[in-house]
């Protein structure tokens, strides 16, 4: 994995962080590190969050299953940054990152992240109606 976030500049992450309120429901995300960057001319700050996964498989099928996880998940440092992570730096999608460590893959929020944080955000809010109800 050297080869992969060689190029990032990590910082511990602040031991306090609040959750993230997606649709009303109160998600509890936690980043591990901070990852500083430097692009179109401006300091830049994402975050990432450490995950082991248990799935060993090998299948396509597993591989797409980790990889959607990998990518919500980074999605979901990059919300959990815009709410709860102060900076004087700009948030970046490329520095939230999920890296998967037993497999040795990083996942990033990719710049076209709408449809996913419209998904997390529409099953947060089922959810939050579900809860009011139960």
């Amino acid at each position: 994995m050297a080869n992969q976030l060689g190029a990032f500049d990590f910082e511990t992450a602040p031991v306090r962080q609040g959750k993230l309120n997606i649709g009303g429901v109160e998600v509890s995300v936690r980043a591990d590190l901070l990852v500083m960057g430097r692009g179109r001319g401006e300091d830049q700050i994402g975050a990432a969050i450490l995950r082991m996964t248990q799935d060993d498989a090998a299948t396509d099928e597993a591989r797409a299953k980790r990889r959607d996880m990998g990518l919500c998940v980074a999605t979901l440092a990059r919300m959990h940054l815009d709410q709860n992570l102060t900076t004087n730096r700009s948030p970046a999608n490329r520095l939230c990152m999920s890296i998967d460590v037993q497999h040795g893959e990083v996942f990033t929020a990719p710049n076209s992240n709408t449809r996913r944080m419209s998904d997390i955000t529409a099953a947060c809010q089922t959810i939050a109606a579900l809860w009011e109800t139960a």
